[in-house]
């Protein structure tokens, strides 16, 4: 029997009585979970609902293949960010993150510092304590830093230089080039020999502000990450800054983020 802590990211109907829930755990990454009669029983319908965090027990057996497969047992409710789902464009943001993390989360690398994101994230999603718009911003950025695609923010990779009036954020190299750099053309990437044409479709024009706070979502510590906020007009700019650069570094465009914007 195995027991642990994780983070139901998503639920499925499986068969006519069961269904099959996506767990994040920090030891396991994310885990497939079979609920025997999980549509009826009121044994297992709280903590095996969307956005519920519980201590789980599971049973683990083995195919022919001798691929793990896993099945509730029991568990017992740690947290359920119930208003979440009382309010709709806030269940929409929800369901966006958890797509997020379904897609960029499969292993169990660095997942304990991806389960802490959600869950900060969740809390104050579910207590209404900051913009929504700000929680996606923080969660798009530093889920992407946290699953491999953290940019280079330390300064202009030409000439080393860690502020300027203006700083370029190349999306496909993760490098950032200063305003003098760029205007001499010394930070052009170079393709066998060629500036890359399609070099610019990639490039995030960021100023002071911009550039502190990316590198502020990037780089600190968790205990402070949800410590700031910004003006609307910044927001804005941090949020399509994000949105992008997740898009990006994902390649794919998610349709629960297009329904989150609709509302």
């Amino acid at each position: 029997m195995l027991n642990i802590k994780g983070l139901v990211i998503s639920e499925r109907d499986s068969g006519e009585t069961g269904k099959a829930v996506t767990i994040l755990t920090a030891e396991l990454g994310c885990i497939s979970v079979y609920v025997r009669g999980g549509k009826k029983s009121k044994k297992s319908v709280s903590s095996t609902q969307l956005f519920c965090y519980a201590d789980f027990s599971l049973e683990e057996k083995r195919d022919a293949k001798n691929m793990t497969h896993y099945y509730y047992n029991s568990s017992e409710p740690i947290r359920m960010f119930y208003d979440i789902r009382l309010d709709a464009k806030k269940l929409a943001l929800g369901c966006y993150f958890s797509e997020l993390l379904r897609f960029a989360c499969e292993s169990a690398e660095n997942a304990g510092e991806i389960l802490r994101l959600i869950l900060n994230t969740l809390h104050f999603l579910d207590k209404g304590e900051r913009d929504p718009e700000l929680l996606r911003a923080i969660f798009e950025l530093r889920l992407a830093c946290e699953t491999g695609y953290r940019p280079d923010l330390i300064g202009c990779h030409v000439c080393y230089k860690a502020e300027d009036e203006l700083m370029y954020l190349n999306m496909r190299t993760g490098q950032l080039t200063c305003k003098s750099c760029a205007e001499s053309g010394a930070g052009a990437v170079q393709v066998q020999g060629e500036t890359d044409p399609g070099d610019d479709l990639y490039t995030a024009e960021l100023d002071a502000t911009l550039l502190y706070t990316v590198r502020f979502i990037a780089l600190v510590e968790y205990d402070r990450l949800f410590s700031f906020r910004l003006s609307e007009r910044y927001l804005v700019k941090l949020a399509a800054f994000t949105e992008n650069y997740v898009r990006y570094q994902f390649g794919k465009r998610f349709d629960t983020l297009r329904f989150y914007k609709m509302l």
